[in-house]
């Protein structure tokens, strides 16, 4: 028999296993976790791999930790985490190939579908307020004609100018016989703004278009029954209540924010209250209390007829009303993790078993990344996540400590209140009361700390004043705002429940106001640059991980230090791409918009584009760039001419933020600053603004006379920075080509060149090509437009000279940056980000034409 050393015998038992750290890895809580990361690696793929690539990858990662004794307790959680890469990755391919064919975009089709969303009617300001409206919704096609559109694909579609019959007719659940272009879903690229072609593919939008009454007429077919039409027959209830404050009303109840009013959402930004209207925790919470309430008092009402108390109506009945409610509200992210956590302790209390936060506040993260494995893509995702994290985190570990202290606290009552008298139980009350205050205070600092970094992510900056406004509008609107709502909402159609949604009404009016007149007086919105590296990102949430800790953690007060990247914008140095001159050409579709920068100036050419449904590419996409980049004012704004896709979004974008300097050509800059205090100067030729190192010399137009509106009157501007050139040449056409090269015949060929008229077949003549002999050109171009920019013939024509060639259309926005004493830019585009549905796209964002020295290298 083989005999083993005791020293050996040792050795084993010390690299063996643990049996706690077993236990410790089979836990639900890290199961659920793994999952979820498992999800979320796979959406953070540049490219979507092939299953069997990843089933290979983890055989052998199986394979390799069986043969490790010390290893073996990791499989089952690496069986976890295939689970959630596979359920990842074909849910994330299957979103992919349900999207409209690259060869049907712009297809003309007669679709039989069925409106599954509740319609968002906009006031379109180009039109007669009230007489007709543009609606948005979102549809299922119940039957398709020949073609690629399959049956059962999602729609989102938009009816321009609907007159007042269809606006009756186009409801929740109606059916319908409509004519309609379809288009790929696809969305501008641009850092630091919303991405319209995520948000689409997180929904599974088959196709985006709108309806075309001119194809035929659409056709109303019957009125179906559903969620949505309920949603619908409760909305216009809602609308003909005599309240003022409705549109505020249906977004708490409904979660439908498109009547509120832009002054509405400017406030409850600015105030950092806009969470409010979100149905998070604080609105099912309250509902899941109310029906408790009521299901007890039902109980006990039964009990005493029946002679025994149900213990399951309260529970069945907060379950039932909390989803009827979540469903209702349209089902948001933060409205299902607050349902899904709603119940789990709704259940555990049911069943007398002790859940745990981390428990729960894991199965939320599980459960909302297998309906929607891009679910954290959202902002939603992460506000909601991040605020009840920080909650659960900073209050960890308290209770035994208030526990003792409670025990501790009862005995002194318990023999004071034979000694005591009045005086010390008014001193308890203030106590407790000051107690619970100051818990309310620090949830609100917890709550901050763990939404700054995202709203920063997100929307380029954060309210420092909404920790104290919430601290006020948080209780008044959960104790008794909501409260009053859903007595209403039961006692709908009765005067009690008019009277109910009244007084919610009056209350709301007060709140508002209230914030009004708080805007003036605290801290309000702040811009702040989002950390521009990995590394820094990953501190900021370090820091704020720290500081969201519970007290007596050793170090925690070392977060501040991890949150200065954060303030890098407040701070009395220059911002990171300042010390050199950065370029880009924002993708704003058919249109222009373009935003220069060094470390003395920032210039804006032109706003981009305003829709006819009042959507302006000035206050969607120039102006949250401008935020994201840090730029907190304008030295100069240039309006090349009148056209709406080069000058609508100026309202929009002086709306946002200050401007020094206006120019446009001729009498137009006077027209288009209308109310606003700005000065309005003319581009004239021969004259030249100087900013430190940076120059803008305009060659076009010859006079101030004119009205600006023309293309041929469109300021013609060249850019020079150190050796830099850059050629800014507006809508003209060939005959002012010609005409520049006539007057200024230049020596220096150009480093970049902006494409006159998008690169229509009028312009980029091949006079204008010699004389410039452009390094680079960039074509700002929307998608597959009608008007087919840029022409094929021009795009030769570059192609000869040897050009270097971008184009929004295919590329996203594009980024050039000049460093000192460098000739060669560092070039970025927005569709070179790691997203698998921007790399769907078969390799056209790659730029065309030559490539510089650099990026051959």
């Amino acid at each position: 028999m083989r005999t083993i050393n005791p020293v050996q015998k040792k050795c084993r038992l010390d690299v063996g296993w643990d049996p706690k750290t077993t236990l410790w890895l089979w836990s639900p809580t890290l199961a659920l976790w793994v999952f979820s990361l498992s999800v979320a690696a796979i959406g953070l793929l540049p490219s979507l791999p092939e299953i069997g690539g990843v089933l290979w990858v983890y055989i052998i990662a199986f394979l390799l930790l069986v043969s490790l004794p010390q290893t073996r307790a990791l499989c089952l959680l690496l069986v976890i985490s295939l689970l959630g890469a596979l359920w990842a990755l074909s849910s994330n391919k299957a979103a992919l190939e349900q999207r409209l064919p690259e060869s049907a975009h712009g297809i003309d089709q007669r679709l039989r579908v069925e409106v599954v969303s509740l319609p968002e009617v906009r006031s379109n300001p180009a039109l007669q307020r009230g007489a007709t409206r543009d609606i948005r919704f979102q549809a299922r096609i119940l039957e398709a004609g020949p073609g690629e559109v399959h049956s059962g694909s999602l729609l989102y579609l938009t009816w321009y100018r609907a007159d007042v019959e269809v606006q009756r007719l186009l409801r929740g659940n109606s059916h319908w016989d409509l004519p309609v272009r379809l288009k790929r879903p696809r969305g501008s690229v641009n850092p630091h703004t919303f991405d319209y072609e995520g948000w689409l593919l997180r929904r599974g939008v088959y196709a985006t278009g709108y309806v075309r009454p001119q194809n035929g007429d659409p056709q109303w077919l019957s009125q179906g029954m559903g969620l949505s039409a309920l949603r619908d027959a409760f909305r216009q209830k809602l609308q003909r209540l005599p309240i003022n404050q409705s549109a505020l009303v249906t977004a708490l109840l409904l979660g439908d924010r498109s009547g509120l009013s832009r002054a509405d959402s400017d406030l409850l930004k600015q105030t950092g209250t806009a969470h409010l209207l979100a149905i998070s925790g604080l609105h099912v919470g309250m509902v899941a209390g109310f029906l408790l309430l009521l299901g007890q008092v039902l109980a006990r009402a039964l009990g005493v007829l029946m002679g025994t108390c149900p213990r399951w109506i309260p529970m069945l009945l907060a379950l039932i009303g909390t989803l009827t409610y979540t469903l209702l509200a349209g089902a948001p992210l933060s409205a299902q993790r607050a349902l899904v956590m709603t119940w789990v302790l709704l259940l555990a209390w049911h069943w007398r078993r002790r859940v745990g936060a981390g428990l729960a506040f894991s199965l939320a993260l599980a459960l909302v990344l297998i309906i929607q494995p891009l679910a954290f893509f959202g902002a939603g995702f992460w506000l909601s996540f991040a605020a009840v994290g920080a909650l659960l985190l900073g209050f960890s570990g308290r209770s035994s400590v208030r526990q003792e202290r409670t025990t501790e606290n009862g005995v002194e009552g318990s023999e004071a209140s034979a000694h005591v008298g009045m005086k010390r139980h008014v001193e308890a009350w203030f106590l407790r009361w000051f107690s619970t205050f100051v818990q309310l205070l620090r949830s609100q600092w917890l709550v901050a700390l763990g939404l700054i970094l995202p709203s920063v992510v997100y929307f380029s900056g954060y309210s420092s004043g909404g920790m104290l406004l919430n601290l006020m509008a948080i209780p008044w609107l959960g104790l008794i705002i909501l409260p009053a709502l859903m007595l209403g909402t039961l006692l709908l159609g009765t005067g009690l429940g008019i009277w109910c949604f009244k007084f919610a009404d009056w209350q709301l009016t007060l709140l508002m106001e209230m914030l009004k007149y708080a805007r003036d007086f605290v801290p309000t919105w702040q811009p702040l640059i989002t950390p521009q590296s990995t590394t820094l990102l990953v501190l900021s949430a370090l820091g704020a991980l720290l500081l969201i800790l519970p007290r007596g953690v050793p170090g925690r007060y070392l977060g501040c230090l991890f949150l200065l990247p954060l303030l890098q914008s407040m701070l009395p140095v220059s911002t990171p791409g300042r010390q050199g001159l950065t370029f880009t050409a924002l993708d704003v579709g058919q249109g222009l918009a373009l935003s220069v920068r060094s470390q003395e100036a920032r210039l804006v050419f032109d706003t981009g584009p305003l829709s006819p449904s009042g959507w302006s590419a000035g206050g969607a996409i120039v102006a949250p760039y401008l935020s994201g980049v840090g730029v907190r004012e304008l030295d100069v704004l240039v309006v090349s001419h009148g056209d709406r896709d080069h000058a609508g979004g100026v309202a929009a974008l002086l709306q946002s933020l200050p401007v020094n300097n206006f120019y446009a050509p001729g009498q137009l800059g006077k027209k288009l600053v209308g109310d606003f205090d700005i000065r309005a100067d003319s581009c004239v030729a021969g004259e030249r603004l100087y900013f430190g190192e940076l120059s803008v010399r305009w060659l076009w137009p010859l006079q101030k006379k004119i009205d600006g509106e023309e293309n041929d009157q469109s300021c013609v501007a060249l850019i020079e920075w150190q050796q830099v050139r850059i050629l800014l040449t507006g809508d003209i056409t060939s005959s002012v080509e010609r005409r520049l090269v006539e007057l200024y015949p230049m020596e220096k060929p150009v480093d970049l060149l902006v494409a006159p008229h998008h690169g229509s077949k009028t312009s980029s003549s091949q006079t204008l090509l010699s004389w410039a002999r452009p390094e680079r050109v960039i074509f700002s171009a929307g998608y597959r437009h009608h008007f087919g920019h840029p022409h094929a013939n021009v795009v030769a024509r570059y192609r000869a000279m040897d050009t270097q060639i971008f184009n929004t259309a295919q590329s996203g926005a594009v980024e050039l940056s000049w460093q000192r004493g460098t000739s060669e830019p560092v070039i970025s585009w927005g569709r070179s980000a790691p997203r698998f549905w921007y790399a769907d796209h078969n390799g056209e964002a790659e730029p065309s034409g030559r490539l510089s020295r650099r990026e051959q290298l």
